[in-house]
């Protein structure tokens, strides 16, 4: 009998120890991180002969909190995987409580401290008589996904006795504007799969549907459609020795147009094609494999919401557009077992507004943002446009406007159409709607800008009538205007703004004067083209010190000036960045430098969306219809903001500038 006691306590203390420990150790208090441990993974790729050591970092699991966006009446988190929404007979708090265990922090609560937080430290002293303000949940995330996550003040709900006390105005609301035909919602998802079903390739047919009805939690059949888009995939392959070392996967993004339940995954095992760490709708041993042996979280579901899109509504006049960047976990994934599959998606999802990187401008594991960052968010998300259009010279036949920066010259496949759930429902009215509303009539565009790009834009007036006279007419002072812009005797200046000092490979190209750059660019569909010649001159220069802390990048700019003799797709843009010129334009995402232009945006109000060259001057020689023009485009006001910061700078450049007719 004492032999039998004596083996109890040896076999139970160890486990009675540890159990101890982690309930000592796993909750800490709001401003502590307790960082998860990281694990070695030992993989063999083609091209490596020797094993090589990747670390994946598993997620935090702490009681901090990532607040992406504030508003007055909402709040977006970023909510990590394994963490619950709200407590609920899912998470088994009550027995936790019981058995003397520590429960798990849900959003709802973290959320909740984190802005008692944030204000009681703006108050001072006065912390102890602030009240902790309730919020409510907008919408939920399964357990295991991660992303946005929308709330709202529950304040209202006190003072309004008639209103449902779980539910105040704001919260039903934001919760229908959520629900709107007009909001979207962004989900990114790994799924086992090539993207191929019986035959069909899925990466060839964009964006495409998914109508199947969806049983609720109750049994009750519901119709549900989802929009997927599968951007990339590989199948699976081994070494030479018969080792996996390129899982079979696939990278979608979906839209659910209702929010069923489980819409999404339930869909996506539908067509053969579930969401990896999906223990009830995915396939299990695939899952087991990827836990035991490519480290993916226990509870991990390969599922995030990376963007969410909410039009203007009453509680946020100015509608809502936030994005969160990937997890580490599924980027780490991606990395380590799919990289081919990860840089043939990277143009995709950052054409669809994904974020990937880590460098963002808000700071991970602590609950403040800093106000002067909150108000650059805010003053690049509005910018107070009317939607009219500044005309800068008219004739009988032509009309010169102002297009300011994010702006489209016109709508397309890139903007979609009006019905097509992909539009940007903040898309601002496009300079050739503007134009012709601002004259009264109808106009044909003779040249284009770049969406991000601002400056003069040509317009020709197209006849008010149907007669057969006044579109030949019309298509005639089109054609003619077109033919002259196209001639050697057009000149189009542009100004740009770029990353660098002037010298590059030992060319000093400060002291160059004009030059001409004949170098192939491709075009829209990656082929190359031949004669592309664009003329530069590097006008000024400015070289910021370094201080302690700083990063290397972000410390140089150059004032460019440019005029292209052909009109190929993103010529300047391309010419600048290439290898050798070496001077990328600041806010250019497709050519230029990410981590740069980061820096800017959180340093000197580099705007959104923002590609920092300028149509500052446009000449156009006679044609039948038209005399001479020669217009010129003010420097916008975002361009203005950023060079107030270099005074000197613009000193260096205004005699050069005066000298080509520029006047800045």
């Amino acid at each position: 009998m004492m032999l039998l006691s004596l083996f109890t306590v040896l076999f139970y203390m160890p486990l009675f120890v540890r159990s101890l420990l982690q309930s000592q150790s796993s909750y800490c208090s709001p401003r502590y991180i307790r960082l998860a441990p990281t694990t070695q993974l030992y993989i063999s790729t083609k091209e490596m002969s020797e094993d090589v050591t990747t670390t994946i970092s598993a997620p935090i699991d702490n009681r901090t909190v990532t607040i992406l966006q504030r508003g007055p009446k909402h709040i977006v988190a970023w909510k990590p995987p394994a963490v619950v929404c709200h407590h609920s007979g899912w998470t088994g708090s009550r027995a936790k409580l019981k058995r003397g265990e520590e429960p798990e922090i849900p959003m709802l609560q973290r959320v909740r401290d984190a802005l008692h937080d944030i204000d009681t430290r703006s108050v001072g002293e006065q912390e102890q008589q602030l009240p902790v303000r309730k919020v409510n949940l907008i919408h939920r995330l399964d357990r295991g996904a991660s992303g946005c996550l929308l709330l709202t003040y529950a304040d209202d709900a006190d003072d309004d006795k008639s209103v449902d006390s779980n539910k105040s105005s704001t919260t039903a609301t934001l919760i229908d504007a959520l629900q709107s035909p007009d909001s979207i919602k962004t989900y990114v998802a790994l799924v086992r799969g090539e993207g191929i079903l019986r035959g069909e390739d899925f990466k060839e047919k964009g964006w495409f549907e998914v109508s199947r009805p969806i049983k609720d939690e109750s049994g009750v059949e519901k119709d549900a459609t989802t929009l997927f888009h599968f951007i990339a995939g590989q199948p699976e392959s081994s070494d030479d020795n018969g080792v996996i070392n390129r899982a079979r996967m696939s990278i979608v993004l979906a839209r659910p147009m209702q929010g069923r339940w489980h819409q999404i995954r339930r869909h996506l095992n539908g067509i053969s094609h579930p969401i990896l760490g999906d223990t009830t709708h995915g396939h299990s041993k695939t899952n087991r494999a990827w836990k035991e042996t490519r480290n993916l979280p226990g509870e991990r579901i390969c599922l995030h919401l990376a963007r969410m899109q909410i039009p203007p509504n009453d509680e946020i006049p100015e509608g809502l557009d936030v994005s969160c960047p990937l997890m580490d976990d599924m980027l780490d994934m991606l990395r380590v077992y799919a990289p081919d599959v990860l840089e043939t998606a990277l143009p995709k999802l950052k054409q669809e507004g994904i974020l990937l990187d880590a460098d963002r401008e808000y700071e991970v594991g602590k609950y403040t943002i800093p106000e002067e960052l909150l108000e650059v968010q805010l003053k690049n998300q509005m910018l107070n446009d009317d939607g009219k259009a500044e005309i800068l010279l008219q004739g009988a036949n032509f009309v010169v406007a102002d297009k300011p920066p994010t702006v489209v010259a016109h709508h397309s496949s890139w903007t979609y159409t009006r019905s097509d759930p992909r539009r940007r429902w903040k898309e601002p009215t496009p300079m050739l709607q503007r134009v012709r509303d601002e004259t009264g009539k109808r106009v044909n565009l003779i040249h284009r800008l770049d969406r991000g790009a601002s400056g003069a834009l040509l317009f020709a007036f197209a006849q008010d009538n149907n007669s057969e006279n006044s579109e030949k007419a019309s298509c005639s002072i089109t054609k003619a205007l077109i033919e002259a812009m196209q001639s050697k005797d057009a000149t189009k200046t542009y100004l740009a703004l770029c990353d660098g000092d002037g010298m590059w490979n030992g060319a000093d190209y400060l002291n160059k004067g004009w030059f001409t750059f004949d170098n192939p660019v491709q075009d829209e569909n990656g082929k190359y083209i031949e004669d592309c010649r664009t003329d530069f001159q590097f006008i000024a220069s400015k070289t910021m010190p370094l201080k302690e802390g700083d990063a290397d990048e972000g410390r140089k700019i150059t004032i460019v000036l440019a005029r292209p003799h052909t009109g190929r797709y993103h010529q300047i843009r391309q010419h600048l960045s290439s290898g050798t010129l070496g001077h990328a334009i600041l806010g250019d995402s497709s050519h230029g430098r990410s981590r740069t232009n980061r820096l800017w945006k959180k340093k000197y109000n580099l705007m959104k969306e923002r590609v920092c060259l300028h149509l500052i001057r446009l000449q156009v020689p006679a044609t039948d219809y038209t005399d001479d023009i020669d217009v010129s485009s003010p420097l916008p006001p975002d361009l203005k903001k950023m060079l107030r910061n270099f005074p000197d700078l613009m000193e260096q450049a205004r005699p050069i500038l005066a000298k080509e007719g520029i006047i800045v």
